[in-house]
């Protein structure tokens, strides 16, 4: 028996001991969770109270900075009601921040403690506002600060297990804050701009600004955001008061700040663009009360799986005497791995999977925040964006693979390169991010770009390929401190694209000049635009003429566009941008159709041998449809392929070189004749011509008029001509403007010439003239 005793008691012992272990973790997971609700609930209902005091905050906000721009009795009365709802959502807030322990909100209760002076400080603005001692633009800071704490507030998260599609919705929901703030902004400013009595350039430059910060925003939450929550956003941006809201601000963009719209006032603008507010609103409420939902569900799931483990614990306790330690560990074990698994899960949320940087989510909150911090202690901050130059060819040439291991390659050495201190991410695909603050590096910002762009001076090695990579930097210093991350966001992206678009430029520091061009680039664009649905564009063509005979034998269609108030403007200062807004598709086609029709009434009239030269776009030439639509301008005048000849430029031809044969080949078969544009100034290599089914080569016009007085023009030219005969193709001389350089291009070969020597590109009517006398008279 005294032998029976100790296996009975370690029989009894080992299974109580493994429920009463069972039944310590789950009461302790039940403790926790209920602590959780509990923080949850607490912070919650702050929340809720803060977003309604943030709406009242950004329609006072906006009823102000209107009254103050010019007084009047309909602003003032908007203001009043405006205030009288401010005053009930404070005093519901400040009793909801007295009803909170300060250890149930946890870090929210740091931000409560920043936020009740800034609105005890309101009361002595408003009288500031009341005795129109500001200006429209400093009244909107004390509002907009103390929003941005409401906004955190209102999109803290307590930790804990939530709902599997809650990290999704709680990643979008400050975007859809911040859209809102800066909608609510749009209305102030908007309202500052029109209603004032004189014009106020910050006023206008701040609108501007505000509208590349909501797109911004407006991406960032569309790519963030559930399904249902983005078509809500588009289905929101589909209805006739958002049709209105871009009307009005076409009419502000339009007129630009040298005027307001004459048929736009104030009051109109705040009640569209309030109609906007409210409506983000709503869509704001929706996506908090699926959070709600969705939390409500997982604290009801959790009772659940707490009731079926209870159970299971005691059945597996009841049936496996022997094995209930084991099972206990088994369980220990699980809970870790899970927790591990969680913690992964979260970490990778917010890190590139690629380099282990932040990625863009988690780099614009850590940016928000330093900016904040800077900000409240005057440090300097100073944010680069940094782009890797030809990434995508890279990738296309030597594969995903290698691509991979140069940029996690990079990131190790920009980490290494700028230290722990400094925040590097990875932005985009091939777009990296870093924030230095508070550091003596500061005093030289070129010093430390140049540190940076030095990362890539040293060629990668992958396997056995050294892979050579540059970049361009995109530089903001602070001060003058913005109010939002995405504004510094904005600025930095403006001037990488000012260095990349600049020749031997590797680093460009913002400057407002830069915000300028880009609203510059915005209304020309629209400028674009109205000119075509407008039919500002018109064609002018240039004979081009055999030199031995002096006849004409083709025209060039040439693209001159008749602002009504730029009045003529260059080609070359409005093709560049139409090809980047993609416009040059439509002006293409439109250019297209015109010069088959042209050349199909000269052909009708008696000239059946006379063909017509069009320009053909780089970004027209890699179109998908681009044969189509040649196709279709062609059976639109009914002009035979053979009378049309299309003119690219080396530089286009040799982005993709594989795409770009087999595009020529496709055309060469339709019977439309090819020529290669302003060559001599690019490749000009034997090696691509032979790639490309091109019928004519066209001499550079710098050649042509250096041919008198340079040899190294004479030689160039020589050159071209002996290429050009090499390979049997025909020679078109451009630029020929005196009879010496005809007879020198004539006496080596060249078959055909344009320029003012023969006539000045003409509207088409007045090419009858030249074509009646059959020939141009040589002088």
């Amino acid at each position: 028996m005294e032998r029976l005793g100790p296996r009975i008691t370690l029989a009894v012992a080992i299974p109580v001991a493994a429920f009463v272990l069972m039944a310590v973790l789950a009461l302790g997971g039940r403790q926790g969770d209920a602590r959780h609700m509990e923080h949850a609930l607490a912070t919650a209902s702050l929340a809720w109270e803060a977003k309604v005091l943030i709406h009242a905050l950004q329609v006072e906000r906006g009823s102000s900075a209107g009254y103050l721009s010019g007084p009047d009795q309909e602003f003032l009365t908007i203001l009043k009601a405006a205030r009288d709802e401010t005053d009930q959502a404070l005093e519901r807030f400040r009793d909801q921040v007295s009803r909170v322990d300060p250890e149930q909100v946890g870090a929210v209760a740091q931000l409560v403690r920043r936020l009740c002076p800034e609105l005890d400080a309101l009361e002595n603005h408003r009288r500031q506002v009341d005795h129109q001692r500001l200006e429209p633009l400093e009244v909107l800071p004390p509002y907009s600060s103390v929003i941005r704490r409401l906004i955190l507030v209102a999109s803290h998260a307590p930790e804990g297990r939530v709902h599997a599609q809650t990290p999704a919705l709680l990643h979008a929901y400050r975007p859809l804050l911040l859209l809102k703030e800066h909608a609510g902004l749009e209305r102030a400013l908007g309202s500052a701009w029109l209603n004032a009595a004189r014009r106020d350039r910050n006023v206008f430059y701040r609108y501007s600004s505000n509208l590349a910060i909501q797109d911004q925003q407006r991406s960032h939450f569309l790519a963030l955001a559930p399904l249902e929550h983005g078509n809500a956003l588009l289905e929101l941006e589909s209805r006739a008061d958002h049709q209105a809201l871009m009307a009005a601000r076409a009419a502000i963009i339009e007129n630009g700040d040298a005027s307001q719209p004459q048929h736009l006032d104030a009051v109109e603008w705040f009640r569209i663009t309030s109609a906007r507010v409210d409506a983000l609103r709503e869509m704001e409420i929706r996506l908090s009360e699926h959070i709600m939902e969705n939390a409500r569900a997982e604290k009801e799931r959790s009772r659940e799986r707490l009731a079926l483990w209870t159970f299971f614990i005691l059945l597996l306790t009841v049936l496996t005497m022997g094995l209930s330690l084991l099972v206990a560990r088994d369980l220990v074990q699980r809970y870790r791995q899970h927790q591990e698994a969680t913690e992964r899960i979260a970490y990778m949320a917010r890190h590139d999977a690629l380099t282990r940087l932040p990625n863009r989510g988690c780099f614009h909150e850590r940016l928000e925040d330093r900016l904040a911090e800077a900000r409240t202690n005057q440090w300097p901050l100073c944010l680069y964006l940094m782009d890797l130059e030809g990434f995508a060819e890279l990738n296309r040439i030597w594969g995903d693979a290698v691509a991979d291991q140069v940029l996690t390659m990079f990131a190790r050495r920009l980490v290494e390169k700028v230290g722990a201190d400094v925040l590097a991410a990875r932005v985009y695909g091939d777009q990296f991010g870093l924030v230095v603050c508070k550091d003596s590096r500061l005093s030289d910002i070129t010093l430390l770009a140049r540190d940076l762009l030095s990362t890539l001076d040293e060629p990668f090695q992958v396997g056995e390929r050294r892979i050579e990579v540059a970049a361009h930097l995109g530089v903001v210093l602070c001060p003058p401190y913005p109010d939002h991350a995405s504004q510094l966001l904005v600025h930095a992206g403006l001037a990488l694209e000012h260095a990349k678009a600049t020749l031997g430029q590797r680093m460009c520091v913002f400057e407002p000049g830069l915000l300028d061009r880009h609203t510059e680039a915005l209304e020309l664009d629209h400028d674009l635009e109205q000119a075509l649905a407008q039919g500002q564009f018109e064609l002018h063509y240039q004979p081009k003429v055999a030199l031995e005979s002096g006849r004409i034998v083709s025209f060039e269609a040439l693209l001159r566009w008749q602002h009504p108030r730029r009045g003529w403007v260059p080609p070359g200062q409005f093709i560049p941008r139409a090809e980047a807004n993609g416009s040059i598709i439509a002006i293409g086609d439109l250019v297209l159709r015109e010069a088959c029709l042209q050349a199909r009434r000269w052909r009708d009239a008696g000239w059946r041998d006379l063909t017509v030269a069009v320009n053909l776009s780089t970004v027209q030439l890699y179109q998908a449809d681009v044969i189509a639509r040649v196709q279709w301008a062609l059976s639109q005048a009914g002009l035979p392929a053979q009378a049309l000849e299309l003119e690219l430029t080396e530089s286009g031809l040799m982005e993709d070189m594989d795409a770009a044969a087999e595009t020529l080949g496709r055309l060469r078969r339709l019977g439309v004749r090819l020529s290669v544009d302003d060559f001599g100034t690019g490749y000009s290599s034997l090696a691509y011509l032979r790639r490309f089914p091109v019928h004519a080569l066209k001499l550079d016009a710098r050649f042509v008029k250096d041919l008198e007085s340079s040899d190294e023009a004479e030689m160039i030219a020589s050159a071209v001509l002996a290429l050009a005969e090499s390979l049997s193709l025909d020679c078109v001389a451009e630029g020929v403007e005196t009879q010496a350089q005809a007879d020198w291009l004539r006496t080596r070969g060249c078959g055909q010439a344009q320029g003012y020597l023969y006539a000045r590109p003409m509207p088409a009517n007045q090419c009858q003239p030249l074509l009646a006398r059959g020939y141009v008279t040589r002088s």
